[in-house]
């Protein structure tokens, strides 16, 4: 027994005395997630008399990720979703790092698959072509979903920071810093594209709604051809709902998340605006996240580089120069601007 299966093993007894004969599977861990480790293994117990199991996932902090995630947070704001439109995973226990060396939460483990290429050409799911456009229809729904949650009623005021007035200028603030700490030599693209976005603040937005900080194709559990788990809660925040829009509609992620001639940009916009009740999204609005989602993916790629050349995680990561050259074209600034 692996010293992982065996501290699951402890764990789950400490937590499930009503069960006799507690076994569990030799963890195996999950690709991708390079902000948590997963974990896959399934429980197994006898109760009345017959043999049971449950499968589940242990996520854990990694011992150096590429943002600064709480999983406690993590944890509580499942467990405020659960019961909402939103479909999530449903979470069992949390561990402070004691028994599992890093801070981790055990959750339930649900059928289906992610791929980051799910609404390609390449179909690496094989669902076929109209399924894969009903799929991408599906998104606009969920995200619509997510923000049409109340966050007051949920509670999740007291569970996410405040963002203050103006969310912003509070995320600029923040991704600013994390480049300032992070920045292995002068970075004048990510420096030019930070001054951009402070000149192109928009107005605080109508209203703050909870943002799932990483809406993808690649964060959603698809069993049977349908959504069936929206995952990855790590970059969760409350702010402009506008943000999410952006981060799916930036330059970088485009081939992933549309079908070119069948479902373009234009199409997700107006099917979710029409789901969360809206009118058209203003586009300087979205610009302006456009361009931050570009800024935050480089300042990310430079820590996770950072990272692995300092040795505290074992996953490569790619250079930042492609992501923070793309970050400064999408500003649309041209050469005089940029010697201003």
């Amino acid at each position: 027994m692996t010293d992982l299966r065996s501290a699951l093993q402890t764990f789950l007894e400490e937590r499930s005395t009503d069960r006799t004969d507690l076994e569990v599977t030799e963890p195996r861990r999950l690709g991708g997630g390079s902000s948590q480790e997963n974990w896959a293994f399934d429980a197994l117990w006898t109760e009345d008399g017959a043999r049971r199991s449950a499968p589940l996932l242990l996520r854990r902090r990694p011992e150096s990720g590429v943002v600064d995630t709480t999983l406690e947070t993590e944890f509580a704001l499942l467990g405020a979703l659960a019961g909402t439109d939103v479909p999530v995973a449903g979470v069992h226990w949390t561990d402070d790092g004691t028994t599992f060396g890093r801070p981790s939460m055990i959750v339930e483990r649900r059928p289906g698959a992610a791929h980051r290429g799910l609404l390609r050409d390449s179909d690496p799911l094989g669902l076929g072509d109209g399924a894969r456009l009903a799929l991408a229809r599906g998104l606009a729904d969920l995200l619509s979903s997510v923000h049409r949650l109340d966050p007051h009623e949920l509670g999740l005021t007291t569970i996410l920071p405040d963002p203050g007035a103006d969310p912003a200028r509070a995320e600029l603030d923040r991704w600013v810093a994390e480049l300032d700490r992070v920045e292995p030599e002068p970075q004048p693209a990510l420096r030019f594209t930070a001054r951009w976005l402070r000149d192109h603040l928009p107005e605080p937005p109508r209203r703050v709604a909870l943002v799932h900080g990483d809406f993808r194709p690649a964060n959603v559990l698809v069993h049977d051809g349908r959504l069936e788990v929206l995952l990855d809660w790590e970059l969760a925040r409350l702010g402009d709902p506008v943000d999410d829009l952006g981060w799916y509609t930036c330059s970088i992620y485009r081939r992933e998340h549309f079908l070119p001639g069948r479902w373009e940009p234009e199409g997700f916009l107006d099917r979710y605006a029409l789901a969360a009740g809206l009118g058209k999204v203003d586009r300087d609005r979205l610009h302006f996240w456009q361009v931050m989602a570009t800024f935050r993916l480089a300042v990310i790629a430079l820590t996770g580089v950072g990272n692995f050349l300092a040795g505290s995680t074992d996953r490569p990561a790619a250079p930042a120069d492609r992501v923070a050259r793309q970050a400064l074209t999408d500003t649309g600034m041209t050469g005089k601007e940029l010697r201003a």
